[in-house]
């Protein structure tokens, strides 16, 4: 049996394993017999029945109590029974049911469409559907009893994603896989790169960050957002460019009534990493609208070599994880204006100072031999959007994202103790984007409301690059251009029910499909079309099992398409081995004039249940694929060693014409860079080796994900919560047709074929207590004979948080943290190296500051 049959037979196998199971994303309607009591006792007994999760702050339900609820509802109809003159409203994300406090007058019991229908979570583009992706969804106070402070370790977090690529603790530029230029961090989904995972705010587009076009999603802070939504599957069928590897949705607060201030201080036991972190949120809410301000500003020491025992062969001030200066503040606000009319708004600003450096010797500091940098960035963003109701129920918006990324770097490298040269590097990117979407019903099915979602509009960025460098007194520009591209595009998303509960039909308790298809139009290129289909369906009450069909694609990036075609003659002798004849060689290198966009077919098969026998536990399991060509490479990973080797046979033209070689030179802006030292002859080339970006890689993925979540709440009102993660990924990678296929995942500086992590919150009254276990798996180290293994890395923490139970007066709403991270102060395993002065540890997926201690205070009113 090959690996991907025990793959799906797995996930049969573990669909299988669960029986008499209540769905937990569509409503039924059930029996309720709910007495008068608290209102978070009747919340609970209400969302647990229906397999949903609660998310709801102790502020909110404090003092508030729910009337008597006995009758046949939908869980739509009995939360809003139960919430009916409370001044709160929910809202349902997935599986997840959000209660906040309301903006506007209290609903009647009747209006039903307060929870759910009106809800469009990240994975579809119609209210209410619940996605035929899986979808990962952590609220923010989630995110916080994890002890996490900020949006880029929950990044790092997701076993899903791959740490590697943009993240401030991978040394830059030292290890494969590293694209650390700024301190910031993005999401990596699958480790496809993080140009390839599409990030969005408030289910809109950020601009770019640096060279490399991930978003930071560092520069939100966590005190800002309601939740974030991850859907690991391809998705450009519903939004377009870079969601190969999947898209996440950071979904701020909409709005808040009085404020919170919060202050943490805390450390690395073993040294540096000395943070504080001050943050602040406010707003107000009225009848019909409401806004929200949120701040915060954090700091943090760097954690020098010198400060770790497995660095101690490296010199003490190269820097393992940067000192961090930041920044940051989110607006969101929204206003009813009348029965059909509605304005929302949310902006964005961030400005992060970083500096590291790194020693080239391990018998010298950095200002000897090594360099030094200093990196700033700014961030803002501002997304304006007018909503209204049509006739039918449709609702129609229009929206309009002005954002820019600014990316400033100075360099100083010294040599035996005087600075040898000095660079300054800028990056700035802008997107401008303007979009009207709009959705309905269109027909009745015997399962329910046939939906369509219908967009377009227009996207332009651009990247405005400018490298300069001084050396000896003298300053040269390495790199300056502008580059931009403007993209037109369309969208339509269709949800058909074809059979529900009340048809009747035997094993076919609900049946539904999807289709979507997206064109993208970009003026370099020209058009693409992906298509993404779905398929959901529950033999019996409550068992779903999904699936879907799709394509995704990724537009080359701006840095991509503006690197020069260059072209340089070479003697046989550069070569090893030599070049055959002893002719010079003509090797091409900078972009192909060719270059499109990579593409991806995707396929997952999920199943999720919600066993009656344990109520409150959800497990779910899902397998996926993906195959990715086009990849923009440059298919010789050494372009010295072509000749000898038949597999490179496919970049090489032997003995070409004179006339073939005058055409080649042609092509080049910079013409002919002859280094042979003899004159150019067109007809004594011996060969051309092809090695520029170029559309020639491809690679294949799959693995599966499973979850578990586990939701108790005893008599006395104690509530007891646990919840599983686990991730395994295969993936291999040819450079070019007729290289070899290489296995990446589970290698060194590539993700591990293992991630998992496992939490569990008590909470009895106004104390909770969090504990959490981490695993990253271990890796293959290929890169020498003999081929050892790199050890895994598993962390333990606990936070645990009190609250006061005053409801009034200066000790009401205080609220104390204690986090304890890496309580055992586990560290990577060590790796072998070539240099005494490169890192002793994969930085790419394991991080390096251990055991942290933390206190943080907060008061709201």
């Amino acid at each position: 049996m090959d690996n991907k049959s025990r793959l799906i037979l797995a996930a049969i196998l573990s669909s299988t394993a669960i029986c008499s199971v209540a769905q937990a994303q569509e409503d039924t309607r059930r029996d309720f017999d709910v007495p008068a009591q608290e209102l978070k006792f009747s919340l609970h007994a209400v969302t647990r029945a229906a397999g949903l999760e609660l998310a709801a702050t102790s502020k909110a339900l404090s003092g508030k109590r729910a009337p008597a609820l006995k009758g046949h509802y939908s869980a739509a109809e009995a939360i809003a029974l139960i919430l009916k003159g409370t001044g709160l409203t929910a809202q349902v994300s997935g599986r997840t049911v959000f209660i906040r406090e309301n903006s506007r007058s209290p609903q009647s019991a009747d209006d039903s469409a307060a929870i759910g229908p009106e809800i469009t979570v990240t994975g579809s583009r119609i209210r209410g559907a619940v996605p035929t992706s899986p979808v990962v969804a952590s609220s923010r106070e989630e995110i916080e009893r994890r002890g996490i402070t900020d949006l880029g370790a929950y990044a790092r977090s997701v076993s899903q994603n791959y740490a590697g690529g943009q993240n401030p603790g991978v040394i830059g530029s030292v290890q494969e896989g590293s694209e650390n230029f700024n301190s910031s961090s993005t999401l990596n989904l699958r480790g496809l790169g993080a140009d390839a995972t599409l990030t969005l705010i408030n289910g809109h587009r950020a601009a770019y960050d640096s060279v490399v076009q991930g978003v930071d999603i560092s520069a939100i802070p966590l005190v800002a957002i309601n939740r974030v939504e991850i859907v690991a599957d391809g998705s450009s069928a519903l939004y377009g460019s870079d969601a190969v590897g999947g898209v996440a949705n950071v979904i701020l607060r909409q709005d808040y009534e009085g404020g919170k201030v919060s202050a943490r201080l805390g450390a690395a036991t073993e040294g540096g990493d000395v943070q504080q972190q001050y943050n602040v949120v406010t707003g107000s809410r009225w009848d019909g609208g409401g806004f929200m301000v949120a701040g915060d500003f954090s700091r943090s020491t760097d954690v020098a070599a010198g400060q770790r025992s497995i660095t101690s062969t490296l010199d003490g001030s190269t820097t393992l994880y940067p000192s961090l200066n930041q920044k940051s503040a989110v607006l969101a606000g929204h206003q009813q204006i009348n029965d059909t009319f509605s304005v929302e708004l949310d902006g964005q600003f961030s400005k992060r100072h970083s500096e590291t450096a790194l020693a080239f010797l391990a018998t010298g500091d950095f200002t000897v031999n090594g360099t030094a940098a200093q990196r700033d960035v700014k961030s803002w963003s501002i997304a304006p959007r007018i909503k209204a109701v049509l006739p039918g129920g449709w609702l129609a918006t229009l929206g309009y994202v002005h954002g820019s990324s600014d990316s400033d770097a100075e360099t100083v490298t010294n040599l035996s103790g005087k600075e040898s040269s000095r660079n300054r590097i800028f990056y700035d990117n802008i997107l401008d984007t303007l979009e009207a979407s709009a959705e309905g019903g269109v027909l009745q099915l015997p399962g329910g409301e046939a939906r369509l979602a219908l967009g377009g509009g227009w996207r332009s960025v651009s990247l405005d690059a400018n490298i300069r460098s001084t050396r000896g007194g003298i300053t040269s520009t390495l790199v300056d251009y502008t580059s931009g591209q403007d993209v037109w595009f369309g969208y339509g998303e269709l949800s058909l029910p074809l059979v529900a509960p009340e048809n009747g039909v035997p094993l076919v308790h609900r049946f539904r499909l999807t289709g979507a298809a997206r064109y993208e139009d970009y003026e370099r290129f020209g058009g693409t079309t992906t298509p993404k289909f779905g398929v959901v369906y529950e033999p019996v009450s409550g068992l779903a099992i999904k699936g879907t069909w799709g394509k995704s694609f990724k537009a080359p990036t701006l840095a991509q398409m503006n690197k020069v075609p260059e072209g340089n003659l070479l003697n046989a002798s550069y070569f090893v081995p030599a070049a055959p004849g002893g002719q010079p060689v003509l090797l091409l290198g900078g972009v192909s004039p060719d270059l499109k966009p990579e593409k991806a077919t995707t396929w997952t098969a999920t199943v999720t249940a919600t066993p009656t026998f344990a109520e409150g536990l959800r497990l779910e399991v899902s397998y996926f694929h993906t195959r990715y060509k086009d990849r923009v490479v440059q298919p010789a990973t050494s372009s010295s060693q072509v000749f000898g080797n038949d597999i490179y046979d496919r970049l090489i033209v032997y003995n070409p014409t004179a006339d073939q070689v005058n055409a080649v030179i042609a092509e080049l802006p910079l013409g002919l860079v002859n280094q042979t030292g003899q004159p150019f002859d067109p007809a004594n080339v011996g060969a051309i080796v092809d090695n520029s970006l170029q559309n020639a890689a491809s690679q294949t993925l799959e693995g599966v994900d499973a979850s578990a979540d586990y939701q108790l709440t005893f008599a006395r009102g104690d509530q007891l919560g646990f919840n599983a993660a686990v991730s395994y990924l295969k993936s291999n990678q040819k450079l070019s047709d007729g290289q070899p296929t290489i296995q990446r995942a589970g290698t060194i500086f590539d993700p591990p074929h293992w991630r998992a992590r496992s939490s569990a919150t008590w909470q009895r009254g106004d104390f909770t207590l969090s504990p959490s276990i981490t695993y990253i798996g271990g890796t293959l180290d290929d890169r020498y004979q003999p081929f050892v293994r790199v050890g895994s890395y598993t962390s333990v923490d606990t936070v645990a948080q009190v609250r006061t139970s005053q409801t009034a007066g200066f000790l009401s709403g205080i609220e104390i943290t204690l986090s304890l991270l890496n309580i055992f102060n586990e560290m990577p395993a060590t790796i072998r190296n070539s240099s005494a002065a490169a890192p002793t540890y994969d930085a790419t997926n394991y991080p390096v500051i251990g055991r942290s201690v933390s206190l943080g205070l907060s008061k709201a009113w």
